[in-house]
Order: structure tokens, then sequence, then C-alpha cells
């Protein structure tokens, strides 16, 4: 029998404060280390070039939702309320599956592109990897997330980080393309990430229990893998921006949104914390709230601080040419708050069980999203994309906000039952 350490506890507050110190802190150092990274890679390969290749990590990230089927976040949750269930490891075992279906739908189109139009994308080949072996190890980090471990979490994600952007500047610094110097880079922290992380965490697991079906996990975990799809398809948006406005725009939004993205994880840290902390009944929600809202004045002093550099920081990292992305990267960190502000509310109607509402919010708002960045990038290119994106975030945290609002008036008037996905 393995050992099941910390599977179960409730998360005292304490404990959660910890455990959001140890993610936020963790996560924000590998925000800014990425953002640095990508801010290295806009320099090397010019908007052009850089334009094509966000266009390619953004349909690789959409690909890591399609074949994550919601099982990472359904871990978390199924670990925090019953730490032995048989569905756990049966998730597991299925993402080992799902690891080589997206290895072979993001690699093959790539070596299509590479023969038929254009040899840049060899240089994106090993982002194939990069994309099955960063989600196969989010899965297995679940499970430490939800046992209140999130040390384990915080130092993987830093190593990452630090070995991505000591990879690619040595590749750089020996004459490798810019594009196969981050590609490979990712490929190979993700790859030594994964087998290291299944090392650890596979101690931590009951392997006896008998297994679910394939069916039953998907049957449990679809809800969250709608959600997880609507958010990730936004990074679609360059794509969008690419075909509407040219490839030259499209790397001055890609500069906005793939800057910005890292900043993002400050965010959804506290969010993987509060996923486990709503599910437990016993926590009152208004703690909760509290938590948002101080988070919520935090990232606007933050972003609001990070706006008025903008100028100053594209200049100096990025150079005169990346003139454009100005004024689209303050309107993107403006739309931050709003951001951040969905993430929280996300996890925490999923952990109070309105799993289908959120899929369903995600799902439209980002289709509406994409919608309005092809308006927006007809008209006015990328800074029409870039208001466009913040308008997107700011209505999702809109409709999620009035959901909490609705169940918090709920609960003042008495209690309520545990909601089932199916149920909603």
């Amino acid at each position: 029998m393995q050992n099941l350490p910390g599977g179960g506890e409730r998360l005292s507050r304490k404990k959660l404060a910890s455990q959001f110190a140890w993610i936020s802190t963790g996560r924000l150092l590998g925000a800014l280390i990425q953002a640095v990274t990508i801010l290295l890679v806009a320099r090397d390969l010019g908007p052009h070039s850089f334009g094509v290749f966000s266009a390619v990590f953004g349909v690789a990230i959409v690909f890591q939702a399609g074949f994550d089927l919601g099982i990472a976040t359904m871990v978390v949750r199924e670990r925090a309320v019953t730490p032995t269930s048989p569905i756990i490891y049966s998730a597991l075992t299925l993402t080992d599956r799902l690891a080589l279906a997206i290895t072979l739908i993001t690699g093959l189109p790539l070596l299509f592109l590479a023969i038929i139009i254009d040899p840049f994308f060899y240089n994106l080949l090993p982002l194939a990897i990069w994309a099955a072996c960063e989600r196969h190890t989010d899965t297995w980090l679940a499970i430490p997330l939800a046992d209140g471990d999130a040390r384990i979490n915080t130092q993987n994600l830093v190593t990452r980080r630090v070995g991505t952007v000591l990879l690619y500047l040595g590749a750089v610094f020996a004459g490798v393309n810019a594009a196969l110097a981050f590609s490979a880079s990712l490929a190979i922290t993700a790859t030594v990430s994964l087998i290291v992380i299944r090392r650890i965490v596979i101690h931590r697991i009951d392997t006896s229990r008998s297994r679910m079906t394939y069916r039953e996990v998907v049957n449990r975990s679809w809800p969250y893998w709608l959600n997880s799809l609507g958010t990730q398809a936004r990074n679609l948006d360059t794509l969008v921006v690419s075909a509407v406005a040219g490839p030259s725009q499209a790397g001055f939004y890609a500069a906005t949104s793939r800057a910005t993205g890292p900043l993002r994880i400050l965010s959804t840290s506290l969010a993987a914390v509060l996923l486990p902390a709503s599910a437990d009944r016993n926590r009152k929600i208004g703690s909760l709230i509290g938590i948002v809202g101080f988070t919520a004045l935090f990232c606007c002093l933050l972003y609001g601080s990070l706006i008025l550099i903008v100028p100053a920081a594209v200049e100096m990292f990025l150079g005169a040419v990346y003139k454009g992305a100005v004024l689209p990267l303050q309107i993107v960190l403006g739309g931050l708050v709003f951001a951040a502000i969905a993430s929280l509310f996300t996890s925490m109607l999923q952990g109070l069980g309105y799993q289908l509402f959120v899929a369903k919010t995600a799902i439209a708002n980002t289709a509406i999203c994409l919608l309005a960045v092809c308006i927006g990038g007809l008209v006015g290119e990328a800074v029409g994309a870039a208001w466009a994106l913040s308008a997107s975030f700011a209505s999702q945290a809109a409709i999620l906000g009035y959901k909490v609002a609705l169940h918090t008036r709920s609960m003042q008037n008495g209690p309520v039952p545990v909601l089932l996905e199916s149920s909603e």
C-alpha cells in the first residue's frame, strides 16, 4: 500500500495561507523568468517571425487543452474530497495515452507545414514534445497540490523556467536559430520534469484499488475539460490577428499577449489553492471572497505600476522596432485585473460544484472574444485586438462574480445541497 500523505486534510486558514505563499511566490518568480525569456525570443526573432512563432505556440496550447479532458482539475477536486478514490489513478493512467495523442496532433501538422510551406516550421517541431510533457506533468502535480504540499509544484515550476532560459541562452550563443533554441529548451525541461515528478508522486497514490474505466473518468471530467478548452482557446487570438492584420501586427499583439500571459500566474496559483479550499463544505465562502478582493486590489497596484513603465521597458528589452506594441501592452495589462478575478471565481465555483456553469461561461466568452479580436484587428489592428481581449476578461469576471453572489445569497437563506456536475 502506498503512503498517502496529506490527502483529505482540511485546509486551515494558516495552511491555506502557507500553501498560497509557496505557490504564489514560486509562480510569480516563474512568471517573471518566462516573461523575460519570451521578450528575449521576441527580440531575437523580430516581429514577423515572432508573430508566426506565437501563432503556432498558441495553437499548441489549445491542443494541450483539447486533449487534457479536464483531468488535472478533476483530480485536484477528487483528491481533496476523497483521497483514496479509485478514479484518481485511473485518470493518471489515461494521461499516458493522451500525451501520445498531443504529440502526434501537434507534431504532424508542423511537419506538414515545414515540408509544404516553409522550412521555418522545422524549428518548432520540439513544441510537440513540450506540449505533451508539460500537460502530463501538470496533471501528476495535481496530487501534491490537492494534498496541500505546494512546495513540489513551486520547485518544479521554477526549475523548469530557469532551465529553459539557461538552455535557450546557451543555444543562441552557440548560433542555434532562436525559434529552435526556445522550442528545444521547452521540450527538454518538460521531459526531465515529467520523469522526476512521476517518480515522486507515484508513491503517494494507492495503485492497489480497482480501477475505473476510462469512460467513467471522462464522464466525471468533461465539465472541467470544457472550461479548460474554452479558456485556452483564447490562445488562438494571435492566429486571428495574423489572419486579419498581417504577421507584423500579430507580432506586436503577440509581444503583448505572450509577455503578459506569465503575469497571470499569480492569480492562477491562488486559483489552484482556492479549488480544494472551496470544495471544503465546512469553510465559509465569505473568507474566500475576501481573498479575491485582496488579490484584485494587489493586481490593480501591480499592473498599474507596470503600465507606467511599459514604454521604457519595450524600448529597453525589445527595441524601437516594437514601438507598436506599447499601447496594446498597456491596454491588456489593465484587463489582467479582470482576468485575475475571473480565474479566482472560476476555481471557487468549480469547488462549489458549478463546473458546468463555469464551462459554458468559458466557451461562450471565448467565442465572443475571438470574434471581437477579429473585428478589433480589422478596425484597429493590434490596438483594437488588445481592447477586445481586455473586454472579454471583464465580461467573464462579471458573469462569474454574479454567480458567486447568487450562491452567497442562497447560503444566507439556508444550507444548499452538494451540487453534482450532471445536475446543474
